[in-house]
């Protein structure tokens, strides 16, 4: 495989690079827990198959022409390939073995497809990004968008790959290929998509590759075959050139009509054809490890697992947590917690039901042509008396009503920001205790919003409603924490990490203004960035048990949040001192809500929640 090459960097650039991903370190090291692995900045790219352990090289991307944040994508993009690998090793070193020497298009084929697999499930992981991957695929990976001159099996993959990333922007392919294509958007004529089922991350990576091997690689390896014939034809011809015009390329160095050297074929396999493609796609599109080198790790992990003799049950709790970064026993003590609130989120479902209905009307319109309906089309009169001077009597000239559904609002997205209390005081982990009713509280937010969005989103595709719903989990001790990043979903290892982490409430102040600082701040920063101009609605709500360090700036904060559109509330938990009482009520005024029944919290936050729907987003 050619060398990939990298741009000539002066050091403090590479000094900036390493900069940069030291200071979001902390952020590729949550993303890599979250795929079951632990990654830190190193020298090169590495991985321990059997630990899970790795370490990646911050210059990387940043070296090949890569911008930081580019690099950032990159880099997490990585990180979904070693997670893959760990997921079905017995899968890969089947893959592997097939890709023997001569078989460099096929690391090519399945590569394309891993890719983008890996890139579905990174926008799921990392929605903040998507944007970034888009400009990458549209500038800088695949800038071209007319494929129809090129090879067709490169074409194939190549357009495949291109359309996925960018959707919005169709490539130019010959048409043989373009058949190929949509054939495979619909393989069984009743809309099965072959591309998304072999692009599933959720999906067994050997499973994947088996459909890869059934439906895709026949038609591939047969577009390379034609591709083969032709450069076979085009050489031929070459030969046959006359006798002067061959003597005029020998002066040239032997070179063909391209200006490129002609190359030795290896007259069995064929892609020495094709080898310069070959280079140009390696070189752009990086693999930080070597087939090679995976290939190795991956044998090893085999032989390690074969000889520890694992019972099934013990490999199924392993790939469960390669896969999702959380051990079984811990999703389970979270389902524990989770059951003491599903009374709560009843109630809610209810609430999300009247948001779903009230949001739409049924309209009466007259659509459908028909022969019997209530008024005539004065646009078919005409038609339909030629009709009958022809014989044809059951012209459809009239109009019947049919009832459509339709939003009845503009576009509306809801953002729900929780802020969790940290300090030491709030640190009572039993029933009614006061961190043990906030982590029900958080879960109650963020298990009752996703599901509402899981919700919403079946009926943006059944019934074209456009609302969306976000949450995020903030807390504050001393400073500022993210829990749980803006986003319309949490997983397996989200979900762990809130209720582990509201279990130690150890911070030594109580700077709650820290916190919201931080999410003013985030809508200062986004005001007039919404490209779709959606008319967003956002609600912060803020529990607390004591008064503030500082009443004046949480209050200040309070009001830039205000400012922004944003409802926020304040819970008072518990029996402060009357000091802290009072400072609660200069820094919240009639937005802070009192809650001296700790075990009142979650039913306190679950009416909490229907108000602001009801009232905001209803």
């Amino acid at each position: 495989m050619k060398k990939q090459s990298q741009r000539t960097i002066h050091p403090k650039v590479i000094e900036e690079a390493q900069r940069f991903f030291s200071e979001n370190r902390q952020a590729i090291c949550d993303y890599a827990r979250q795929a079951g692995l632990s990654f830190e900045a190193g020298d090169r790219w590495s991985i321990d198959m059997s630990t899970g352990r790795g370490t990646f090289d911050p210059g990387f991307f940043y070296k090949r022409g890569f911008t930081l944040a580019e690099s950032m994508w990159a880099t997490c993009h990585e990180i979904e390939h070693f997670r893959d690998w760990r997921k079905d090793p017995e899968g890969y070193a089947r893959l592997f073995s097939r890709m023997k020497k001569g078989k460099r298009r096929l690391d090519l084929l399945y590569h394309m497809f891993n890719d983008i697999m890996v890139n579905r499930e990174e926008d799921r992981r990392f929605p903040a990004h998507w944007e970034t991957r888009e400009y990458l695929y549209t500038y800088k990976l695949l800038p071209r968008t007319d494929h129809s001159t090129r090879p067709r099996h490169l074409q194939f993959i190549d357009g495949i790959l291109r359309e996925k990333m960018v959707p919005r922007e169709e490539v130019t392919l010959s048409p043989e290929v373009r058949a190929e294509v949509e054939r495979l958007k619909n393989i069984d004529g009743e809309g099965t998509d072959v591309i998304e089922l072999v692009s599933d991350a959720a999906a067994k990576p050997g499973d994947r590759f088996e459909l890869i091997q059934d439906y895709i690689e026949p038609v591939y390896e047969r577009l390379f075959y034609e591709d083969v014939e032709e450069r076979k034809r085009q050489k031929k011809q070459k030969k046959d050139v006359p006798e002067g015009d061959a003597a005029e390329a020998s002066m040239d160095g032997a070179k063909g009509a391209t200006g490129k050297a002609e190359i030795e074929v290896d007259p069995e396999s064929g892609e020495d054809y094709f080898a310069e493609e070959y280079d140009q796609m390696d070189e752009r599109l990086p693999q930080v490890l070597s087939a090679e080198d995976v290939s190795a790790a991956i044998r090893e992990e085999i032989e390690r697992l074969k000889n520890e003799s694992k019972t099934p049950g013990q490999i199924a709790k392993e790939q469960f947590r390669a896969l999702h970064g959380v051990s079984i026993e811990e999703v389970e003590d979270y389902a524990d917690h989770y059951a003491k609130v599903k009374p709560h989120i009843q109630p809610l479902r209810d609430v999300f039901e009247r948001v779903i209905e009230t949001r739409k009307e049924i309209r009466r319109r007259l659509k459908e042509r028909t022969d019997q309906g209530v008024i005539i089309d004065p646009s078919f009169v005409a038609q339909a008396y030629i009709d009958s001077r022809a014989g044809i009597i059951d012209s459809r000239t009239q109009l019947n009503i049919r009832k459509e559904e339709l939003d009845e609002h503009k576009p509306l997205d809801f953002e729900f920001t929780l802020i969790c209390d940290l300090s030491g005081s709030m640190n009572e982990n039993r029933p009614g205790g006061k961190s043990y009713e906030q982590r029900l509280c958080t879960i109650l937010i963020t298990e009752a919003l996703d599901e509402f969005e899981r919700k919403l989103k079946a009926e943006r595709i059944e019934r074209l409603v456009d609302l969306r719903v976000f949450s995020e989990v903030r807390g504050f001790g001393s400073h500022d924490e993210e829990l749980k990043p803006m986003s319309d979903s949490v997983d397996y290892y989200t979900r762990v990490r809130i209720c582990k982490r509201l279990e130690a409430c150890t911070g030594k102040r109580t700077a709650e203004y820290k916190s919201l600082t931080r999410v003013a701040a985030r809508l200062e920063g986004e005001a007039g960035n919404d490209a779709d101009d959606r008319d967003i609605k956002r609600a912060v709500v803020l529990i607390t048990d004591g008064g503030s360090d500082d009443p004046a700036l949480t209050r200040e904060a309070k009001e830039r949040l205000g400012l922004r559109g944003c409802v926020v509330r304040g819970i008072q938990i518990g029996e402060p001192s009357t000091e802290d009482v009072e400072k609660f009520r200069y820094a919240w005024g009639d937005d802070g809500l009192p809650c001296k029944d700790v075990s009142r919290l979650v039913p306190t936050m679950e009416k909490l929640l229907e108000d602001l729907l009801e009232t905001h987003v209803m």
